[in-house]
């Protein structure tokens, strides 16, 4: 004993709608696995950009040391121009730390974006994937509805087709 043509077309749009389902539910456990991996690699950026500052920071402070050590073994007292060089150094290490937190506010910021595109990308696949199932079981039992419905004998379609022509039919003496 086997199915009818419409309960088959029904379980073909419930299974279509269940695929369309589980479709959804892996769409979102990627974008979660992604969004982590995205806010991971934003937070190491944004250490990388610390540990830089840091870097030049202590550059900097090596650099002024020396320039002190020098300026006192020297016996140099006050002078205009070494503290002219101090200050010149101190001004480009924050034009240069200014730079450093810039780089690592655009990679932060390209994180941020990948972060976003990729929730839009799980967002209109899902509606994709929503909209694939209702369409399944509407035309699904559609289906259902036109082979469910009783098919008139050949006789009887004749006759209908006939009156719609308005034409009569030889019955054969019957």
């Amino acid at each position: 004993m086997g199915a009818d043509p419409a309960t088959l077309f029904l379980i073909s749009a419930g299974v279509a709608a269940v695929g369309s389902a589980v479709q959804v539910q892996a769409t979102n456990q990627q974008t979660k696995e992604m969004t982590r991996r995205y806010e991971q690699e934003k937070q190491v950026s944004y250490l990388e950009g610390l540990q830089a500052e840091n870097a030049r920071m202590r550059d900097m402070n090596t650099i002024l040391a020396n320039n002190r050590a020098v300026r006192g073994a020297s016996g140099v007292g006050d002078s205009p121009s070494f503290d002219a060089i101090q200050k010149d150094i101190i001004d480009i290490t924050k034009k240069d730390l200014s730079s450093i937190r810039l780089n690592a506010a655009k990679v932060n910021s390209s994180y941020d974006r990948a972060i976003f595109n990729t929730k839009q990308q799980a967002y209109y696949s899902n509606m994709g994937s929503v909209i694939n199932a209702g369409t399944s079981i509407v035309n699904g039992w559609n289906y259902y509805n036109y082979y469910k419905q009783p098919t008139p004998a050949p006789r009887d379609r004749a006759k209908k087709s006939a009156n719609e022509l308005g034409v009569e039919l030889a019955t054969g003496g019957r």
